[in-house]
């Protein structure tokens, strides 16, 4: 893959997750590196699979656990939502992808009161005497309490009747709540077999540029990082940065070289 310093990559990627790059500029082969980079959020669903994309320490921290244990849920950090925009990710040897993964069953909770009434009136009457023996157990224990809940995914009985007729009497099931089960749905990295996949470059700064970055990228508008922050990512092959849940393309002014 050609260095950034003899082709600054142009590419795109997705706000949803940062990324930036650094504008088609004239081979730097003998030149300085650039004094000042402009870092523009773009959508990280644009950046192409050719691309190379740079994470920060933190970030590559993070990746490596997930590489090495695929139960571990990576919903919570925001690099994953950008990483979850490429079909797949090739990192430090290995081709990975963020995937979702879906916990929770959709199933349902009905509860019931259960109440004795004089006349079943023309809802359907069903004898309890005549239920197979488990749901007959439970509708006499739902009267003797007075209310039944059901749970689609226990099973058991569930009143296909509002009126059930016992030992002479009649009792009415009437719903009183209805609760879907949620179906949460989680993150995380999976190996895949990928062979056309966005390449990430593990970068380092130290801790006071670390705070200058933090300080200076804005999520909805182009910002301007100089000094040694600047020459870290032109000294790279990143065409784009991941940080802080945002995408952005690196690109360099035409007198922003170091003199």
């Amino acid at each position: 893959m050609p260095s950034r310093r003899t082709v600054l990559g142009t590419v795109a990627c997705a706000l949803v997750a940062g990324c930036s790059r650094f504008g088609d500029t004239a081979s730097r082969t003998d030149t300085p590196a650039p004094a000042t980079v402009v870092l523009s959020p773009v959508d990280a669903a644009a950046v192409p699979e050719t691309a190379t994309v740079g994470v920060f320490s933190e970030t590559a921290t993070d990746l490596r656990a997930a590489t090495r244990d695929a139960s571990t849920a990576v919903t919570d950090y925001e690099w994953a939502h950008v990483l979850h925009e490429f079909d797949c990710f090739a990192f430090e040897g290995g081709t990975y992808a963020v995937v979702e993964r879906a916990t929770g069953s959709g199933g349902y909770i009905n509860e019931y009161s259960v109440t004795e009434v004089d006349d079943p009136g023309n809802e359907s009457t069903v004898r309890v005497a005549d239920l197979p023996d488990s749901d007959r157990r439970a509708v006499v224990d739902a009267i003797a309490a007075g209310e039944h809940t059901y749970d689609s995914d226990v099973g058991g009985f569930d009143p296909t009747s509002s009126v059930y007729a016992y030992n002479g009497s009649y009792y009415a099931f009437s719903l009183e709540v209805h609760g879907d089960k949620p179906v949460e749905v989680t993150y995380a990295v999976e190996a895949t077999d990928g062979d056309r996949c966005t390449t990430l470059e593990p970068l380092s700064l130290d801790d006071e540029q670390a705070e200058s970055l933090d300080t200076t990228l804005r999520p909805d508008e182009a910002s301007t990082v100089t000094g040694g922050v600047a020459r870290t990512l032109a000294a790279s092959d990143a065409a784009f940065v991941i940080h802080a849940g945002a995408c952005y393309e690196l690109s360099t002014p035409v007198d922003g070289t170091v003199t």
